[in-house]
């Protein structure tokens, strides 16, 4: 595996659809006009200030999704622990058809729904999180150089893999890179410094299946998605999915080619509509319990920007308030969630673009009022490929 289109920083569910020094080679030419790009940014920063103060979370949508070519967004707002409203808007001609049960890629943001299910085993009783995952797998820990294909495959052989435990998957300290293409190794020793890993959640994702007896697909359905009636989701592509799934597409609306889920995978492969993810969302902030679960000895990641992650999701801190969220990035689309702890506010937004997370800092300002410096983060960076797929049309 590789990963597409990096950023500054890791990126949590960059698929890998294309070789290393693809890659590379790619990122290096566009290093030839780095020069450029501090002005082409500040010249689309002095076109897109029209002030969105006064209008509605509708408009605002509306706008945004217009001036950064997002051809399908869908956004479930969240008021005092409820669903307030499902708000969406297309921004490319001819436009998307949405709907209330139109479906995204949702990413990286499989990764909460992922934890949500692991902390209900362990509150019955069948996983601990401060016990090794290799104990749940006694005949040791398979990994698939491409997720999505059984071969080429080991078993791994790095002993500091039973070190890691649930606690440490959950909150990417396991020590484990975000993917690997090849043989997998431990980087750092595990527990002691947080790394963004996806691979971590599919070790935690076999462990998951052991225990079980099950696929995750089936494991999710049944313990999540069908007990909250999130009907249009699921962890593998389907026909039932299928019907409703918007095409992904570049960041200038383009179409572009994505890959199909046919296997599930813990760290990325969740599909889903906004209202799904919004009732799931809803689930968390009513449940005290778990809130204090997912925050009670949270990692530090940026100590500057107030950032820390916990049990499946980042966490933001000011001297008032908690904020829970997670980003997601897959080929063709973006999304985003944010939750305030103290107010019960929020939402998700799923789009269908590259370019869909240039609306999240706005929509937060809009929903989620607050200076929420995670906006700062290398994480949520500037992803050149798309500055130049908008400014000079070059899009891979």
């Amino acid at each position: 595996m590789s990963l597409d289109k990096e950023k500054v920083h890791m990126q949590p569910s960059r698929v890998l659809t294309s070789k290393p020094g693809a890659v590379l080679a790619r990122h290096a030419s566009f290093l030839l006009l780095m020069p450029l790009i501090s002005t082409l940014l500040a010249g689309c920063a002095a076109s897109n200030r029209a002030d969105l103060t006064s209008a509605s979370v509708r408009d605002t949508l509306k706008v945004l999704a217009k001036r950064h070519h997002v051809c399908g967004v869908a956004v479930a707002v969240i008021k005092n622990r409820q669903l307030d409203s499902i708000e969406s808007a297309t921004g490319c001609l001819p436009a998307s058809t949405l709907a209330p049960d139109s479906v995204f890629q949702a990413a990286s943001l499989s990764k909460p729904v992922f934890a949500y299910a692991v902390l209900k085993l362990v509150e019955q009783g069948k996983l601990a999180l401060d016990v090794p995952v290799m104990s749940y797998l006694p005949h040791g820990y398979r990994h698939q150089f491409n997720p999505l294909k059984e071969e080429p495959s080991e078993l791994v052989a790095d002993t500091r893999l039973q070190a890691i435990t649930v606690r440490m998957v959950l909150n990417h300290t396991s020590g484990l890179p975000n993917w690997a293409s090849g043989p997998l190794n431990v980087d750092s020793t595990p527990g002691k410094k947080w790394q963004y890993s996806g691979e971590a959640y599919v070790l935690l994702q076999r462990a998951v299946e052991a225990v079980t007896g099950q696929p995750l697909d089936q494991f999710m359905r049944a313990q999540v998605f069908k007990p909250l009636a999130m009907n249009h989701s699921d962890f593998v592509w389907n026909e039932r999915i299928a019907q409703n799934l918007l095409p992904g597409t570049k960041a200038n609306g383009a179409p572009r080619a994505t890959i199909q889920w046919n296997r599930p995978i813990a760290a990325a492969s969740l599909y889903t509509s906004a209202a799904d993810y919004g009732k799931f969302l809803v689930t968390v902030l009513n449940d005290d319990r778990l809130i204090k679960q997912i925050s009670a000895s949270p990692v530090t990641v940026e100590p500057g920007l107030g950032l820390s992650w916990g049990l499946g999701w980042g966490i933001e801190r000011d001297r008032d308030d908690v904020s829970l969220w997670q980003w997601g990035n897959n080929t063709g689309y973006r999304a985003f969630v944010i939750a305030s702890v103290r107010t019960g506010d929020g939402f998700v937004m799923l789009t269908n673009s590259e370019n869909g997370l240039e609306l999240a800092q706005a929509m937060a300002q809009k929903i989620v009022p607050g200076e929420h410096k995670l906006f700062q983060s290398p994480m949520l960076g500037v992803d050149v490929i798309n500055v130049f797929c908008t400014t000079l049309r070059l899009c891979l």
